[in-house]
């Protein structure tokens, strides 16, 4: 459903706006799921105007400056993970 909202840079037009906010989960959270899990569910082949959306969205300089760091979120979120992975 999402796919096909996209007509433009974002969700509203050229400047981020309340849908593409409430859509972080997509360009932030799921991608980083999928590195940790070795699922890929979200493409660029699946979802092609989702995937550029996501990538025009975490490079804007505003998202860049509060989106919490990548690589201690893989870290922490990581380590969770492989410790319930092992308790199985």
């Amino acid at each position: 459903i999402l796919e096909n909202e996209l007509k433009d840079k974002f969700f509203g037009g050229e400047e981020i706006g309340f849908v593409d906010i409430a859509a972080v989960f997509i360009a932030f959270w799921i991608p980083l799921i999928q590195d940790i899990t070795g699922l890929q569910f979200f493409t660029a082949e699946k979802f092609p105007k989702l995937h550029k959306w996501s990538q025009e969205f975490l490079n804007h300089p505003i998202v860049k400056e509060n989106i919490p760091p990548r690589d201690t979120l893989f870290a922490y979120f990581k380590a969770h993970y492989d410790s319930l992975i092992a308790s199985k």
